[in-house]
């Protein structure tokens, strides 16, 4: 790999994980605060996330287990807010005012 082909790698990489994180955030607080915007503004850092995804896997040299690993991180980010969202409503239904509602 080559010093220009090592930084371009490196700058989508970070791009990804930005991305994802931006995802995260913006849907969690767009949910929380019912900001209808916010959850779209996170689809969109998906959607943006999706294209540098592709970028990685058309344009740099790594490997293609590497390759396999971002395409399924970038599928599985999809549902890891929404999933998690649920899950944490669930779990503070049960627990309501210092004790366990079962």
């Amino acid at each position: 790999m080559t010093p220009q082909a090592l930084i371009f790698s490196a700058l989508l990489l970070g791009a990804f994980v930005l991305l994802a994180g931006l995802y995260g955030l913006f849907y969690s607080i767009g949910t929380l605060r019912g900001a209808r915007y916010l959850v779209t503004a996170a689809y969109g850092c998906w959607v943006v996330q999706f294209l540098v995804m592709l970028s990685i896997v058309m344009l740099t040299p790594l490997g293609n287990g590497w390759k396999i690993l971002i395409v399924a991180s970038c599928l599985v980010y999809l549902r890891i807010p929404p999933v998690m969202w649920r899950h944490l409503r669930r779990l503070h239904s049960l627990h309501e005012g210092g004790r366990l509602n079962i």
